[in-house]
C-alpha cells in the first residue's frame, strides 16, 4: 500500500507545482481571460457550440462576449464553420447625459464615450449587431503531435461606418501528452497574425495584430479539456502606434 501512495502522491506535487507556476506567471499580466464553453453534435458531420468569456485589465472586468459556432466536418481533415459573437463593454461616461446624437455615435465607436462632462461613472454598453464569422480548418497528428491551420474571417458591419473585415490566420501545435501526471497535460503553442481591411488602415498588405501563445491543456475526464494559457500581443490600436501587453488565460470547455 505505501509503494501505491508515493507515485500518487508524486503527480500530486508536480500538478499542483504547475499551477502554482502558472499562477505566479499571471500575475505579471495586463490582462487576465476566463472562458467557458459547450459543444454538442447536432448531426454525424456537424458540431454545435456555445460560450463565454470574461476579460479583466489590472483585476478589472471590462468586457464579455457570448459566441455561437458551428463547425460541419467536410473530409477526414478539413472543416468549414460560421459564428456569430455579441459584446458587451464597460465603458466610463460624465454625470452629465449623452444627447441622442453623441449616443448613437458612442453605441458604434470603438472608444467609450470619455468626454462626457460631470463625475466619472461606470456602465455596459452592449453591442447593437454581432460580429459575424466563417472559418476554413485543417488539422492533423504525426508522431503523436497534433496540428491546426485556421483560416478566419470576421465581418464587422456597423451603422455610421464602413464595413469592414478582419483575416485571421491561426496555427497551433500540440506536444504528446507529459508522461506520468495525471490528467494527461498537453503543451502547445500557437500564432495568430491579423490582416484588416478596416478604413483608414493600409488595406490587405497589412500586418494590425499579431498573438503568440503557450499554453497546457487538461483532461480530468472525457468530457471535460481545461487549458492554462500566456499570451504575448502586439496590436495596432491607431495606424503606425503598436502596443503590447501580456495576457493569462484560463478555459473550461465540455464536448459532448
Amino acid at each position: 500500500m505505501q509503494k501505491f501512495k508515493i507515485p500518487l502522491f508524486v503527480s500530486a506535487v508536480k500538478t499542483i507545482a504547475a499551477v502554482a507556476a502558472m499562477a505566479s506567471i499571471s500575475l505579471h499580466a495586463e490582462q487576465v481571460w476566463l472562458s467557458q464553453g459547450v459543444s454538442a453534435p447536432a448531426t454525424d458531420a456537424l458540431r454545435v457550440g456555445f460560450s463565454n468569456t470574461l476579460y479583466t485589465e489590472h483585476g478589472e472586468h471590462f468586457a464579455n462576449e457570448e459566441a455561437v459556432t458551428l463547425r460541419y466536418r467536410v473530409a477526414e481533415r478539413w472543416q468549414v464553420g460560421c459564428g456569430i459573437t455579441f459584446s458587451q463593454d464597460r465603458i466610463e461616461t460624465g454625470g452629465r447625459p449623452a444627447m441622442p446624437d453623441e449616443e448613437a455615435r458612442g453605441d458604434e465607436a470603438d472608444s467609450p464615450l470619455d468626454d462626457i462632462d460631470g463625475p466619472v461613472r461606470h456602465r455596459w454598453k452592449f453591442s447593437k449587431r454581432p460580429t459575424e464569422h466563417a472559418v476554413l480548418v485543417w488539422d492533423g497528428g504525426l508522431g503523436g503531435w497534433d496540428f491546426s491551420m485556421t483560416h478566419r474571417l470576421n465581418f464587422y458591419f456597423r451603422e455610421g461606418t464602413r464595413d469592414w473585415i478582419v483575416y485571421r490566420n491561426i496555427s497551433s501545435a500540440t506536444a504528446p501528452a507529459l508522461p506520468r501526471l495525471p490528467w494527461t497535460p498537453r503543451p502547445y503553442v500557437a500564432q495568430q497574425i491579423y490582416f484588416t481591411g478596416r478604413d483608414n488602415y493600409s488595406g490587405w498588405e497589412r500586418f494590425s495584430q499579431f498573438r503568440w501563445f503557450a499554453g497546457l491543456r487538461l483532461r480530468p475526464c472525457d468530457r471535460l479539456s481545461l487549458s492554462a494559457y500566456w499570451q504575448y500581443r502586439d496590436i495596432e490600436t491607431t495606424p503606425g502606434d503598436w502596443s503590447q501587453f501580456r495576457v493569462a488565460g484560463l478555459s473550461a470547455n465540455l464536448s459532448f
